[in-house]
This record gives structure tokens, sequence and C-alpha cells, in this order.
């Protein structure tokens, strides 16, 4: 018969009181606020016909008005091959045409269609409902911090 004691079972009686808590990691709530907002956010897009990541190719599109597949990718923090997949979905449904680019033709550029536009707008409005509701209650100030120390983060991830 083993005798000898979990870990759990030899800690301090104080062991409780250094233990992990999830509601003291900043990564719990990053995590959790963006799973709920994409839980809410793929919600509302599907009533329009848009899934997640084509909803951000195409805003993306739509506020930059001509980008490239590499800008895309970079600014939507997808992989090329699937920003690729994506564009390819949203001109087969006709919300975005694809050129190659004037200064160098090996470069392919993505611009929105006119019901590429209408799309982009309808979802805005509705991600725009969301933000909304989530910031209900917080100083612009707030979130301006908020924004600084993500980017502080980041920022030191990156390094």
């Amino acid at each position: 018969m083993d005798t000898s004691k979990s870990a759990f079972e030899t800690e301090p009686d104080d062991f409780h009181e250094h233990r992990f808590r999830r509601e003291e990691y900043p990564f719990f709530w990053l995590v959790n606020v963006q799973a709920r907002y994409s839980q809410l956010l793929e919600i509302e897009l599907k009533k329009i016909g848009l899934d997640i990541s084509r909803f951000r190719v195409l805003t993306l599109a739509w506020k930059y008005r001509t980008a490239t597949i590499t800008q895309l990718a970079e600014y939507a923090v997808i992989k090329m091959p699937t920003v690729t997949k994506i564009v390819v979905r949203l001109r087969d449904d006709g919300l975005v045409i694809t050129r190659a680019s004037r200064a160098d033709g090996r470069v392919t550029e993505v611009l929105p269609t006119e019901a590429g536009v209408a799309k982009a707008e309808q979802a805005h409005v509705l991600a725009t409902r969301i933000f909304d509701r989530a910031f209900k209650g917080i100083r612009t100030s707030q979130v301006d911090k908020m924004n600084l120390i993500l980017a502080q983060i980041l920022t030191n991830l990156n390094d």
C-alpha cells in the first residue's frame, strides 16, 4: 500500500493562498473577453451571411479600399494562405475583386465591390453594437489607457 502523499496534501495549510487564481491573471480576462466577443459577433454576422474571418478581411478591404493579400494577412493576424482562401470566397460571393498591382505584378490587390462595401457597412453596424455593449460604463480615457497597456504587452512579447 502506497502511503506517500500528493504534492497538494504535503503543502502547508496556507497553500491555497499561493495557488494560481485565474481572476488575477490578465490573460484569463483577455482570452475570455475575446472568446465572448467572438461568440456574440459570430451570432450577429451569421444573420448577414458572414463569418468572423470573412468579416475581418472584408472590413479591412473596406477600410483601406485597396489592400494587398500581405497587408490583409498582417492586419487581420491571419496566415497568408488562409487570407488567400478567404479572399477567393469573398470574390466568389461578389464582395471583392482582385487585381495585379500596377507597381508589382506579383502582388495581388483586393478591393471591395459595391456589394462588398454595403456588406461591410452592414457588418460594421452589428460589430459597433457589440463594441458599445462591451464598453458600456467605461470612459474613453480608460479605453485609451487599456490600449496603451495592451500595446506595451504586445511589444514586450515581440521583443
